[in-house]
C-alpha cells in the first residue's frame, strides 16, 4: 500500500499544523512545506484531505482544546479559548457550538464522543515512513478493564468511566491519572465492522482487587507470549494503524521465522496528547505471533 507523492507531500502539511495547531499558519508557508504552488495548494489539500487548510486547522485547534476541557477540568475556558488561537471565549464558544453541537461547558460535564469524533471525518495522508520492529516476549499481565460495545468512537465513554472509577477508589489522583499509558485490544477492525458488532476492552496495567459493579469494570490478564512490536509515532488514527500493521505483516514478517496469530493485536498508548502534540504520540502495537514451521 503505497503513498503517492501528493499525499506524501500533504502529510507534511498536516504534520506541521498538528504539531502546533495553534500557531498562525500562512498559506505560503504551508504551502511552502508541500512544495507547491499555493495557487495549486488549497485545490489539492481540499481533494486529498476533503477540508481546506483553515478548516484543518480550525479542527486541529478545536480537537486538542476538546481534549483540554475533558481532561483538564481546572483549566478554566477562556484560558483554553486564547491558547487555541480565539480572541475571546465567546468566539471559541460559537466555533464548538457550530463544530460539536455543544456548548465548551456542557463538552466538559458530559462530552458527546461519538459526535465528536465523526467531526473529524477527513483523511489525513498517512505518513510514509519506517517505523522500529522487533520481536519481543512479553510476560501476561494484569490489569483493571472495561468493554465497550457499539460505536468505536464511544470507547472513549467507556475509558472516562474506567478512570473515574480508579480515582474514586484511590488508586490514582486526579492530577496523575492523566499520565499512566492505557491499552486497547480491539477484536476487530472499526473500518470494516458495523458499530453493533464492534467490540474493544480497555485496560489499564494495576494488580488490585475489583468488587462487583455495575460499571462493568473487572479484572484481567492480557496474555503474554512472543509479539511483533510497532513503535508507531504520531496521531492515533485508524488508518495510520491499519497501514502500518500491513507493513508489518506484508513486508516484515515474511523475512522472519515468524507469522501472526488469528488474534487481536494490542494498543498500548504509552503517552497522552494532553502533554504532548498529536505527532509526538507514542503507541506500542503488538501483534501476536506464532513460529512458522513452513521455515
Amino acid at each position: 500500500m503505497k503513498v503517492n507523492t501528493t499525499e506524501r507531500k500533504l502529510s507534511l502539511v498536516c504534520h506541521a499544523i498538528d504539531s502546533n495547531p495553534n500557531k498562525k499558519h500562512s498559506l505560503q508557508e504551508l504551502s511552502d512545506i508541500a512544495g507547491i504552488s499555493k495557487y495549486h495548494f488549497q485545490r489539492l489539500f481540499k481533494s486529498v484531505v476533503g477540508v481546506s487548510p483553515h478548516r484543518y486547522i480550525l479542527l486541529s485547534r478545536l480537537r486538542q482544546a476538546s481534549f483540554e476541557l475533558a481532561y483538564f477540568k481546572n483549566l478554566k475556558i477562556i484560558d483554553i479559548a486564547i491558547s487555541a488561537g480565539f480572541e475571546s471565549p465567546e468566539a471559541f464558544t460559537r466555533a464548538f457550538v457550530r463544530l460539536f453541537e455543544q456548548t465548551p461547558t456542557d463538552f466538559r460535564k458530559r462530552p458527546k464522543w461519538a459526535n465528536w469524533g465523526h467531526k473529524f471525518n477527513i483523511r489525513v495522508p498517512v505518513r510514509e515512513k519506517e517505523h522500529d520492529v522487533n520481536i519481543e516476549k512479553k510476560s501476561s499481565r494484569k490489569c483493571v478493564m472495561i468493554t465497550h460495545r457499539g460505536e468505536y468512537l464511544e470507547g472513549m465513554t467507556a475509558f472516562d468511566t474506567l478512570l473515574s472509577w480508579l480515582v474514586k477508589n484511590d488508586y490514582y489522583t486526579e492530577s496523575s491519572i492523566n499520565t499512566i499509558p492505557f491499552i486497547t485490544i480491539p477484536y476487530s477492525n472499526p473500518l470494516i465492522t458495523a458499530s453493533s458488532d464492534y467490540r474493544c476492552d480497555i485496560a489499564i496495567p494495576i494488580d488490585c482487587h475489583v468488587p462487583t459493579n455495575e460499571l462493568g469494570i473487572f479484572s484481567g490478564v492480557i496474555p503474554g507470549g512472543d509479539f511483533a512490536v510497532l513503535n508507531y509515532i504520531g496521531q492515533r488514527e485508524v488508518h495510520g494503524f491499519v497501514h502500518a500493521i500491513s507493513k508489518v505483516i506484508t513486508d516484515f514478517l515474511p523475512k522472519t521465522e515468524w507469522e501472526p496469530l488469528p488474534a487481536p493485536a494490542l494498543f498500548e498508548h504509552v503517552n497522552s496528547p494532553l502533554f504532548v502534540p498529536e505527532t509526538e504520540l507514542i503507541t506500542k502495537i503488538y501483534i501476536p505471533l506464532s513460529m512458522n514451521n513452513n521455515n
